[in-house]
């Protein structure tokens, strides 16, 4: 029996978080196993950066704009808990 096409608004099977950059490779961390890959900076998107989610999708990693602003206000609010914890 043949599967329906995936949603276009189904997340993506696969999701990486630009860690950092070392010459031509990225180092990245898999979102939902927390492992690293090493991945060509070239088969990222060129204005990709450190700290940007992408997904892949029809051959190619795509940056997920959404998620990385997502995941930047969440990294921003836990530094903050921190910063009141510690201050007290």
């Amino acid at each position: 029996r043949a599967q329906p096409p995936p949603s276009p608004f189904a997340r993506p099977a696969l999701m990486i978080t630009i860690d950092r950059f070392e010459e031509e490779y990225a180092v990245c961390g898999v979102n939902a196993t927390l492992e690293v890959r090493v991945l060509r900076r070239s088969s990222l998107p060129p204005q990709a950066k450190p700290g940007d989610t992408l997904y892949f999708r029809d051959g190619a990693w795509h940056i997920d704009e959404a998620e990385t602003a997502a995941r930047a206000t969440r990294i921003a609010e836990r530094f903050d808990r921190i910063k009141r914890r510690n201050a007290l």
